[in-house]
C-alpha cells in the first residue's frame, strides 16, 4: 500500500518564507542596534574628556569645538565687558583643562562688548549735582569751561560735550560748560595818575575791583603815588575786573 503524500501549496510556502525573512531582519536589526548604539553608550558612559579653552572664541566656533570634545552647551548668559568683543566667550564653567564626563554641559557667558552709556540731561544743574548724575551713569567730569550767561545761574551747567543723549563707547568723561553768571556792568576807567595808591586801592576794592600793585623801576619802594595804570583812563572795565597800578616817584606825563 502506498503512503499518502503531503503537499504544500505555493501560497503557504510563500507565507513561511516571508515569516523567516522577517525574523531574520528583526534579529539583524537588533544586532545592529546593540552594536552601534547601545554598546557605544555603555562604553562611553564611564569615559572622560578635557574641557577645551573657549574664552575669546566666537559662539559659532564654540559649538563645533564642544561637539568634537563630546560635550554640550549648557546655560548661556550675557554681560558687558570692556576687553572681549561682542559675541565671544567671556567666561565658561567648567573652566578650561578640567576633566569631565563625556556629555557634560558647559555653561557660557557671552560678552556684549562695551556698554554704551548715554549722556544725561544736565543743563541747569549745579556742578555738584551734575557730578553725582554722571557717576550714577558710570561717567566722570572732564574739562570745565566757563561762559557768561544771563539765564543760567553761576556754577550751573550751560551745556555738555558730548551733548545730552549722545551714546558713549569706551569714553567715560564728559566736558562741562558752566555759567560764570550774568555779564558784569561796564564802567569807564578813571584817571588814577598822581593819586595815592592806598586811597585808590581801598575805594576800588570796596566797589568790587581787583587791584594789582607794582613799583616803577628805580623808584623809591616807599612811594605811594600812582604813576602808571592799566587799563588806561577812559577805557571800559567790568565790575570785578583787574586794575594794575604802578607806584613810584611822581613824573609828569
Amino acid at each position: 500500500m502506498k503512503r499518502p503524500r503531503f503537499t504544500i501549496s505555493g501560497r503557504l510556502l510563500g507565507r513561511w518564507i516571508l515569516r523567516l525573512c522577517l525574523i531574520g531582519v528583526g534579529g539583524l536589526g537588533s544586532i545592529l542596534l546593540f552594536q552601534f548604539i547601545v554598546m557605544p553608550l555603555v562604553v562611553r558612559s564611564g569615559q572622560e574628556t578635557i574641557v577645551p579653552d573657549l574664552r575669546g572664541l566666537p559662539l559659532s566656533e564654540v559649538l563645533a569645538i564642544l561637539t568634537e570634545a563630546s560635550l554640550c552647551t549648557g546655560q548661556l548668559d550675557k554681560m558687558y565687558d570692556d576687553h572681549i568683543p561682542s559675541g565671544r566667550v567671556l567666561l565658561q564653567n567648567p573652566p578650561p583643562d578640567s576633566p569631565v564626563k563625556i556629555g557634560r554641559e558647559v555653561d557660557l557667558i557671552i560678552s556684549l562688548g562695551l556698554e554704551h552709556a548715554l549722556v544725561p540731561d544736565l543743563e541747569g544743574e549745579s556742578i555738584v549735582h551734575a557730578r553725582f548724575l554722571l557717576a550714577r551713569n558710570g561717567l566722570s567730569v572732564g574739562r570745565i569751561s566757563r561762559v557768561q550767561s544771563r539765564t543760567i545761574p553761576r556754577d550751573h551747567l550751560v551745556a555738555t560735550s558730548p551733548p545730552v543723549g549722545c551714546p558713549l563707547s569706551g569714553r567715560t568723561e564728559v566736558d562741562f560748560l558752566v555759567s560764570a553768571g550774568s555779564p558784569h556792568e561796564k564802567y569807564i576807567m578813571p584817571d588814577l595818575i598822581g593819586h595815592s595808591s592806598d586811597e585808590i586801592e581801598q575805594t576800588l576794592t570796596e566797589r568790587g575791583f581787583v587791584i594789582q600793585r607794582g613799583i616803577w623801576p628805580g623808584s623809591d619802594s616807599r612811594s605811594t603815588t600812582i604813576v602808571e595804570q592799566t587799563p588806561p583812563p577812559g577805557y571800559p572795565i567790568e565790575l570785578a575786573g583787574t586794575i594794575e597800578i604802578i607806584t613810584g616817584n611822581y613824573r609828569v606825563r
